[in-house]
């Protein structure tokens, strides 16, 4: 007859008497937590002793951001490195480094070339600005040493830098002493508005009927100009050397600014006022794309003499004189509400400086 089955000992030791209730659950809780951190562990996160902190956020290096900028405005890698004087090599590996780090791609490749992601063009947007105010610590730290370091934001009519910026720039550290001097060019309304929107201290343009000003605005005149027809050197129109009846350019293709305001206005009456209408080509908001339509070949405009002065110089265009003969009175207009007293003094020396 076969013995009865006996259960093996237990190699263990007996239990020993249960733990009360509270210390169960907190050994159960500790246990839970010591789960939840190797499994963060794993995942590559960190934990604190007790809670489960989230993982930290991308550590973005300056550099980065720097390259994957140089890459976004040149849409290519070559010639992001190109202008930053490095390998494209290292541009990148930064731009993948950046890219691991936040998360999702910044840029795509495409039979174009290089184009900026949705996600990238939001997150470079904000990139921008950053490293705006980082470069801008420079001049906190003048500021705060001292140092002045004040700024003072004129805008530049179209075509008016060759006229203006020789006698500006010639001694500015004399004119403007630690001044740090932003140009922006920006057509005749545009600086209108800007200077009434506080948006610059001060602006250079042409005179205007004063319906066309925005109240508040005043000017101090700084020079007159004379007005020119420019065309391309085998315009039939180059080949004289008389000066042109505007009343024989009616049939002439010709390029123009913003018609109501600045230079547009002006040439638009030459015509107006002999009772015809030009056969206007085209209209652009700035000198420099008229002069390279003219160059093209395709028309003729009339502008300043002095805007033309280096393509004349190369060749590339012909000037000739207008009858009726034109002048522009260029002023600065400024806001009439006085500034800072030591911006009204900038503002003073600015003026000096660029009058006749």
């Amino acid at each position: 007859m076969t013995a009865p089955f006996k259960p093996m000992r237990s190699l263990r030791a007996p239990p020993a008497v249960a733990e009360p209730r509270h210390l169960r659950i907190a050994i159960f809780r500790k246990v839970v937590d010591n789960r939840q951190v190797t499994r963060q562990k794993l995942a590559g996160g960190d934990a604190g002793c007790g809670s489960i902190r989230p993982r930290p956020g991308p550590k973005v290096d300056f550099r980065q951001i720097r390259y994957t900028l140089a890459v976004a405005r040149e849409r290519s890698f070559t010639k992001a490195a190109i202008r930053l004087n490095i390998s494209q090599s290292a541009v990148s590996e930064q731009v993948r480094l950046l890219e691991d780090e936040i998360g999702f791609p910044l840029f795509r490749r495409t039979s174009r070339g290089i184009e900026v992601t949705e996600r990238g063009r939001t997150f470079l947007y904000e990139a921008e600005r950053v490293v705006g105010d980082v470069m801008s610590l420079s001049d906190t730290a003048r500021r705060l040493r001292g140092a002045p370091s004040d700024t003072l934001t004129i805008g530049m009519g179209s075509g008016m830098a060759q006229i203006f910026m020789p006698r500006l720039f010639s001694n500015l550290r004399t004119i403007l002493p630690g001044v740090r001097l932003e140009v922006l060019t920006a057509p005749t309304k545009s600086i209108f508005n800007d200077l009434h929107d506080e948006r610059l201290d001060a602006g250079v343009a042409i005179e205007s009927d004063s319906d066309r000003v925005p109240a508040g605005l005043v000017f101090d005149r700084l020079t007159e100009v004379e007005m020119v027809l420019i065309a391309h050197p085998r315009h039939p129109l180059a080949r004289g050397r008389k000066p042109v009846d505007v009343g024989k350019l009616v049939g002439e293709p010709i390029i123009m600014s913003e018609l109501t305001v600045g230079y547009g206005q002006v040439v638009l009456s030459l015509f107006t006022d002999l009772g015809i209408r030009p056969d206007v080509l085209a209209v652009a908001d700035n000198i420099e794309t008229m002069k390279a339509i003219v160059q093209s070949g395709s028309g003729i405009a009339i502008v300043p003499r002095a805007c033309a002065d280096n393509e004349v110089a190369l060749g590339a265009l012909r000037t000739l004189p207008i009858v009726p003969k034109r002048t522009v009175a260029l002023s600065l207009f400024r806001r009439r509400q006085p500034l800072a007293r030591r911006k009204e003094g900038y503002l003073a020396a600015l003026r000096d400086a660029l009058k006749d």
